[in-house]
C-alpha cells in the first residue's frame, strides 16, 4: 500500500527558532518574499549564512551590511531524497539542491517544482528563483522553484 505524498505544502520541517541576533534582516525580510543577504562591507562580497564575522579568506571583517539579493539562482548540484525524518517523511521523495545565487552565494535548500520522479528533467544550471512559505506568523522558510 503506497502512501499519498502531502503536496499541500512546501516545507516539512521543524519550526526554526530565528537568530534574531545575527540574521533579523534575513527573516523580516523572509516576511516579505524578500531574500536579504549580509555582505562584507570591507571586501563586499555577500556570504550566507548569516554571522558577525566575515568568513572571506583574509578579510574577517566585522564591517556587516545587509542588501536585497535578487532573489535568482541556478542548480549548483542537486539529490532525490527518499529517505526523511521528522516531519519531512511526509514529503518523501523530494528534491534538495544547492543554488548558486547571483549575488556568488551557495545556499541549501529544497527545490518545490521540481520531480523526484523524473530526475533526467531537473538539469545542473537551471535557472531558479527563491519563494517563502509562511510556517508560523512569523516565520517564513525559503525555498526555490525552478523557472
Amino acid at each position: 500500500m503506497s502512501k499519498e505524498k502531502n503536496t499541500d505544502k512546501v516545507y516539512f520541517g521543524p519550526t526554526p527558532d530565528p537568530d534574531l541576533l545575527n540574521a533579523k534582516e534575513f527573516w523580516d525580510g523572509a516576511k516579505n518574499n524578500i531574500l536579504m543577504l549580509p555582505k562584507c562591507n570591507s571586501c563586499k562580497k555577500f556570504f550566507f549564512y548569516p554571522r558577525i564575522i566575515c568568513p572571506k579568506k583574509g578579510c574577517h571583517s566585522r564591517d556587516i551590511i545587509w542588501k536585497q539579493a535578487s532573489g535568482k539562482g541556478t542548480i549548483y548540484t542537486f539529490a532525490i531524497q527518499h529517505i526523511a525524518t521528522d516531519g519531512w517523511k511526509e514529503a518523501v521523495p523530494f528534491v534538495t539542491a544547492f543554488i548558486d545565487t547571483e549575488e556568488d552565494v551557495r545556499m541549501l535548500s529544497v527545490i518545490a517544482n521540481a520531480n523526484p520522479e523524473d530526475p533526467t528533467s531537473i538539469k545542473i544550471g537551471a535557472n531558479v528563483v527563491i519563494k517563502f512559505e509562511k510556517v508560523e506568523d512569523e516565520i517564513f522558510m525559503p525555498y526555490w522553484e525552478i523557472v
